[in-house]
């Protein structure tokens, strides 16, 4: 946490200045590797989404019935 008391020793221009670029980093497509594949940053949050969704139990998935029926 060295960073935080970094940031909380910049002036608030500065502190604006470094989220700007912090928001522009963040809201670059990824390359996927190994692949031409570019995901959004929209995708990416809603892939994080639905995936904790699952793991909390909000989403229950699908069962393998239904995927092999999807499929076919």
């Amino acid at each position: 946490m060295r960073y935080a008391h970094q940031v909380q020793s910049l002036t608030l221009t500065d502190k604006l200045r470094l989220l700007d670029e912090l928001k522009a980093l963040v809201s670059q497509p990824v390359e996927v590797e190994g692949d031409e594949e570019i995901i959004s940053p929209q995708e990416i949050a809603q892939s994080d989404a639905a995936w904790q969704d699952y793991l909390t139990g909000r989403d229950l998935g699908v069962s393998s019935k239904e995927l092999k029926r999807n499929l076919f």
